[in-house]
């Protein structure tokens, strides 16, 4: 609620400071006196417009400062500026500067007038005619129409599913438009996979191939070579063995003479032996090799496939195989798409049919809402004078837009939106025979403070507006009908903090506070001056309202009257 107000150097505000408590509280005056001025004061701390022209003359500039307190979890987004230090607190303030620049700041942090505005919507409605009040905002309509329709589980069970519905759209976009940035490169990555996978590669082949294409390649010259030391070793007269073994018996008889050359024979016949075994092999080896240019093709063909995928893919065997091994768990990313996208599908089809269901459940309940709603409305606006009034609630079906989904099927086209299938407006018709038309289009302060009066008592178990701030709500009511505003206001004070400016004593006698504005001299200069009234003060300002200026016996006996009915009326006598 609000606790304290302080205005300075704005119009004929000097240096006003005012402390307010729970209830109805009630502000008088005569015409012109500066009701209006406070009203403005509080325009500003709520986020509204500032003008210079509203700076005190000669001041340089004008403050208003309103401190609210909270007795419970404050709302947001009020709760992001309280700290420990804050406790439950909260102090708005706004400085409007002679050079035409405004500042606006929140428990001493400077904000933007927007930030000042948001936190405002959510503190105080100042009810009477082009003033800060949430109810002409056709925004919040939807939120009151379901809070006083039904409990908030089976919205909040929607907006879960809409929420995940979102996700899985978003999801299934970015999942087309990744299959549609794979469709290249999965066919490149199957026909690299297919080209390896054919090629049938082998561990050390390729070092076996280029060694067998060595040979291939020099046949002639080895089959010569061969063929030589063959012809020297054991084959043309005069061979290589054929002279060690002649050698090998004269150096055997010798060694009979000298037992240390004994110890060498084995190693001549070794020797003997080892070459004897070469010559063999030599000639099997000549036996086989061979020039065969149909093999040397393959290798060669075998051995520039190997090439070929090194460029590729990476030098040698365990590269190429390495590379194949990646692009095949690519593509196998790759091919799931087809599967995620398949399955998204499907579960954004479910969810639009959930969707479809449970916003039908909802648009029921607050059709039959809506009724209720009407019809206490127009009970409150015939109480309070304004008998043939007309209120109605009309739903608008959601259109395609950035913010809507299609839930449309083979029954019809269906969007929907976070918060249901349709979109709501309160509208009005005050006078018999005139169209209905929005709150905002209602042009009288009066017919609004009470058509305001009319829905803040209607909703007021629902709306969670702290401060409820009266201006005009009297104008063309007396009598019965005010005494009756009177009443409700004090009624709608259980669940709100009231200001109420009023000129008649009937809902001034309802107040459980009291303020008299009025103008005074100091000086040369007129300032305007609010004073909390004492119970017998309050007396008197009652019989002012009621004879004029002039106080007489006859008012002040019916002050006392209007104030011991009042007091009656809401204990219920």
């Amino acid at each position: 609620m609000l606790t304290r107000l302080r205005v300075k150097n704005y119009a004929l505000i000097e240096d006003l400071d005012l402390s307010f408590q729970e209830g109805l509280s009630i502000l008088t005056g005569a015409t012109g006196a500066g009701k209006s001025i406070l009203i403005d004061s509080m325009n500003l701390i709520l986020g509204e417009k500032a003008s210079v022209e509203m700076i005190r003359s000669g001041e340089k500039e004008a403050s208003v400062e309103a401190t609210f307190e909270f007795g419970g979890q404050a709302p947001d987004p009020i709760a992001s500026f309280l700290t420990e230090q804050d406790g439950e607190a909260l102090l708005l303030k706004r400085q409007v500067l002679k050079g035409g620049r405004s500042f606006g700041f929140v428990n001493d942090r400077q904000v933007t007038v927007t930030t000042m505005k948001e936190i405002g919507k959510c503190l105080a409605d100042l009810l009477g005619q082009h003033h800060h009040q949430s109810l002409l905002d056709p925004r919040i309509h939807l939120n009151l129409l379901d809070r006083f329709s039904f409990q908030g589980s089976i919205l909040e069970g929607y907006q879960g599913e809409f929420s995940l519905l979102r996700k899985k759209e978003v999801e299934l976009r970015e999942t087309l438009q990744q299959e549609q940035i794979s469709n290249e490169k999965r066919e490149l990555y199957r026909f690299q996979k297919e080209e390896i996978d054919r090629a049938e590669l082998k561990p050390e082949e390729e070092e076996s191939l280029r060694e067998e294409r060595g040979v291939l390649l020099n046949v002639q010259r080895i089959s010569s070579t061969v063929q030589a030391v063959k012809q020297a070793l054991c084959e043309e007269e005069g061979s290589v063995l054929d002279r060690l073994k002649l050698l090998f018996k004269e150096f055997e008889s010798v060694s009979e003479l000298d037992a240390r050359l004994k110890e060498k024979i084995s190693q001549w016949q070794e020797t003997i032996f080892s070459l004897e075994d070469l010559s063999s092999d030599l000639v099997r080896y000549g036996d086989l090799l061979g020039a065969d240019p149909e093999r040397l093709e393959l290798v060669e063909d075998r051995v520039r496939l190997y090439v070929d995928l090194g460029k590729k893919y990476g030098k040698g065997y365990d590269a190429i195989i390495s590379y194949r091994e990646k692009i095949g768990k690519e593509l196998h990313s790759l091919e799931s798409l087809e599967d995620r996208i398949r399955d998204l599908k499907e579960e954004i089809s479910q969810l639009k049919a959930k969707l479809c269901k449970l916003g039908e459940q909802i648009s029921k309940e607050r059709h039959k809402g809506a009724v209720t709603l009407r019809q206490r409305v127009e009970e409150e606006l015939k109480e309070l004078g304004m008998k043939g009034t007309k209120f109605e609630v009309s739903f608008i079906p959601i259109s395609s837009s950035v913010a809507a989904v299609d839930l449309s099927s083979e029954a019809g086209e269906v969007f929907a939106d976070e918060n249901g299938l349709e979109e709501i407006e309160f509208l009005i018709s005050p006078n018999p025979g005139e169209p209905l038309k929005p709150l905002a289009k209602i042009a009288s302060g009066g017919e609004m403070s009470r058509i305001m009066l009319a829905l803040k008592t209607v909703l007021a178990k629902v709306d969670n507006i702290p401060l409820l701030i009266f201006d005009e709500v009297d104008v063309g009511i007396g009598g019965e009908v005010a005494s009756l505003v009177g009443k409700k206001l004090k009624k709608l004070s259980e669940d709100h903090q009231i200001i109420c400016i009023t000129h008649l004593q009937q809902i001034a006698s309802y107040g459980d506070n009291h303020f008299r504005v009025y103008k005074t001299g100091k000086g040369k200069r007129t300032i305007t001056v609010v004073k909390r009234l004492s119970q017998k003060e309050r007396v008197e300002e009652i019989a002012r309202i009621i004879s004029g200026e002039e106080i007489t016996e006859l008012s002040l006996k019916h002050a006392r009257e209007l104030l011991n009915e009042a007091s009656e009326a809401v204990n219920g006598k």
